[in-house]
């Protein structure tokens, strides 16, 4: 007859022993195949830094607020950003509500978008 198993600690110890295997394969294959990490840098090269793909929005704005405009590009527009995502389900509402919204996400994705793709053109 057989033995009704039950979870601990029959399938635990299964279980436990699979993931340990599956761990321990991928440690060997990451230590058999390294990856370089990063970008190679060469000293003798000037120094130009260059944001992250998922910033380049940012810098991208950066650049229409040189000076005491600043602030405007690096604080107010983030954040008018934010506050018009937050603000999408209260707008959601009455006979426009729901163009009215997607007006909003449209136009800021379209920002996003074209404020990402402008500066990764220029590199």
């Amino acid at each position: 007859m057989d033995k009704e198993k039950k979870f601990y600690p029959d399938y635990l110890v299964w279980i436990l022993s699979v993931v340990i295997m599956i761990v321990m394969l991928t440690v060997v294959l990451a230590m058999s195949f390294p990856k370089e990490m990063g970008r190679r840098i060469s000293f003798s090269a000037p120094f130009s830094p260059k944001p992250e793909w998922f910033f380049l929005w940012f810098f991208e704005i950066l650049k229409y607020f040189p000076g005491n405009f600043a602030f405007i590009g690096a604080v107010v527009l983030p954040i008018l950003f934010i506050v018009t995502l937050i603000m999408i389900p209260f707008t959601d509402t009455g006979r426009y509500g729901r163009l009215k919204a997607a007006v909003a996400i449209g136009l800021i994705y379209f920002a996003f978008i074209l404020f990402t793709v402008l500066p990764a053109l220029d590199y």
